[in-house]
């Protein structure tokens, strides 16, 4: 149950972390959006490296750590993007889309083969991500397909379900070759840092900007540092596939964010859909 309870913390940490961005933030740039709740959680999560066990170093944590932080630095930039150009309720809850992918990477891939389960969970995924938009079938049976597209944060989030399936992969190996606490830390510590120095030294955020808000930010720092580890120590106590699975909850979270900081309409079928395609991801990852 402890893991339970801690997988929606994460879920609902996540979801507080977009709404709480999207509201304070949404006049800075989505570079500085992206930056924000890292820049001022990086005293956190460096702190975090004193109170926990440094774990033996395997072999594959520096090459998986080459090519997952870039691509975790794209895909969270996106992330900020795409909720900071369209309502929350329509962009969050097409990450239920990453087990989709990791079903397509897997076969194309490592081989493998989709089972019924899996096409099923695949299935409720898309029919949740058409109703949706079900708003938009006054412009006819294709209205709801159209109207992602049309929305370019939904397109966006597509993509970041994209990339966060193939981080998942590597994360998964760094994870293997450290320790969960200890690959968050380090994973988010780096980012921080590295972002940090990108930005301000290319001129796409100012130092000015990130520390205007100094505790809305710390407040920000404070919830993805929540986020981070309500998910890594879930992720100790549990199957990885249990673990993500509930966290898709943040999907209807979003939705009710929406409703109830943006005023966002057509809240009833995005709640629907959300809800049919968390039921999607949790078949294709507990028994796709």
């Amino acid at each position: 149950m402890k893991w339970f309870l801690l997988s929606v913390g994460a879920a609902f940490f996540m979801a507080t972390n977009s709404a709480f961005i999207k509201r304070y933030f949404s006049d800075l740039s989505s570079w500085e959006m992206s930056l924000i709740p890292y820049f001022y959680g990086l005293p956190l999560f460096l702190a975090a490296l004193a109170f926990i066990d440094i774990p033996a170093i395997g072999p594959g944590f520096l090459p998986s750590m080459a090519w997952v932080l870039p691509m975790l630095m794209v895909a969270i930039l996106l992330y900020y993007r795409a909720i900071r150009m369209s309502p929350l309720s329509l962009t969050l809850p097409f990450l239920s889309f990453t087990p989709v992918f990791v079903l397509f990477t897997g076969g194309l891939i490592l081989d493998e083969k989709l089972t019924a389960q899996g096409t099923a969970g695949m299935l409720l995924v898309v029919v949740g991500g058409y109703v949706l938009n079900l708003d938009s079938a006054r412009y006819g049976f294709l209205g709801p397909i159209k109207a992602v597209w049309k929305e370019p944060g939904s397109a966006l989030m597509l993509v970041v379900a994209v990339l966060f399936g193939l981080t998942s992969v590597g994360g998964k190996v760094i994870i293997l070759n450290s320790s969960p606490l200890f690959a968050a830390v380090v994973i988010f510590s780096l980012y921080g840092v590295l972002l940090t120095l990108l930005l301000l030294l290319t001129g796409k955020a100012s130092l000015r900007n990130l520390t205007r808000r100094p505790l809305l930010g710390i407040a920000a720092g404070l919830i993805v540092f929540a986020e981070a580890l309500c998910h890594n120590v879930a992720m100790t106590l549990t199957a990885a596939a249990y673990m993500i699975t509930i966290k898709r909850v943040a999907g209807i979270f979003s939705v009710l964010y929406g409703w109830l900081l943006f005023h966002e309409s057509g809240i009833h079928y995005r709640l629907m859909g959300t809800a049919i395609m968390t039921a999607g991801a949790a078949v294709i990852a507990l028994w796709g």
